[in-house]
């Protein structure tokens, strides 16, 4: 009876270490940042550093900053990841007026994903501290000895399916343009705050991709380019190239992308290129 009792607490004693060693054990962390096509960067920036800041705070957690920009689009590959480390990143997507954002870690023997719901984005940047990091150590310490069978698949990105259709109403963004209006048919018009009025025509060039290519139709005007000087403009004007904009549907409402047009130099005008984000007007 004796040595059956020393024998167990024996047993006891190995595992309590081993769970202590494990607990102690210091986790390679690669941080990737946030995956989605449903937040502009300035929303994927908040909420990346609060969570590179909480992993930062985790004692055990070597933690390397890998992001490359402040939102990706598309979940990193296996080919750029180091899989003698873990690699996090969270998906964040909106299913039916919930935003749910997916904690997800993998390396060479995993790929586990935990879900959480929200029901506004500004509640997944006050969520406590403290329930955050329980989330974020247990998605590591509780899955380091879990198999890749028993994981669920990682949720998709699906953004809208583009057709001018879906594109067609009004859109704004840019200081000098009031409004642009898009047409079911593929065609549309710029109005100016100036009054000038241009028609375009929008070309889905790579629908796989979201890629949209908007160009201007018919022959330039000085209006057109209101950030000239208007002498250059009407001296340029009258050889420009079409203007045209090359867009990224980022969700439902957002384009960004570049715009292909004049821009002044030591009082001339050369061909350039500027960021443009345009927004659909509700």
């Amino acid at each position: 009876m004796k040595k059956r009792i020393t024998k167990f607490f024996t047993i006891l004693a190995v595992l309590f270490f081993s769970l202590q060693s494990a607990i102690c054990q210091p986790y390679n962390i690669d941080y990737y940042g946030i995956v989605s096509s449903e937040i502009d960067d300035n929303m994927a920036k908040m909420l990346s550093d609060l969570y590179y800041t909480q992993f930062q705070e985790i004692s055990s957690f070597n933690v390397t900053d890998k992001r490359t920009q402040d939102c990706l689009k598309t979940i990193p590959s296996n080919d750029s990841i180091d899989s003698s480390n873990f690699s996090f990143y969270s998906i964040i997507t909106k299913e039916n007026a919930k935003w749910i954002s997916n904690l997800t870690i993998k390396n060479k023997n995993l790929n586990h994903s935990v879900k959480k719901e929200f029901d506004s984005f500004y509640k997944i940047l006050m969520e406590p501290k403290d329930i955050l990091q329980a989330s974020l150590k247990d998605l590591v310490l509780q899955k380091t000895v879990v198999s890749t069978e028993e994981e669920s698949e990682q949720p998709t990105i699906n953004l809208p399916q583009i057709s001018t259709e879906f594109l067609s109403g009004t859109w704004y963004g840019e200081n000098n343009i009031d409004k642009i209006v898009i047409m079911r048919g593929g065609r549309g018009f710029v109005i100016f705050n100036n009054g000038a009025s241009m028609n375009i025509s929008v070309e889905l060039s790579n629908a796989s991709k979201k890629a949209i290519k908007i160009k201007q139709n018919g022959r330039s005007n000085a209006s057109f380019y209101p950030d000239l000087p208007r002498q250059v403009a009407l001296k340029v004007a009258v050889n420009a190239n079409p203007i045209e904009w090359n867009f990224e549907l980022l969700d439902d409402n957002t384009l960004k992308g570049k715009k292909s047009t004049l821009i002044s130099a030591n009082e001339d005008a050369i061909p350039g290129i500027i960021d443009v984000t345009w927004h659909r007007r509700s």
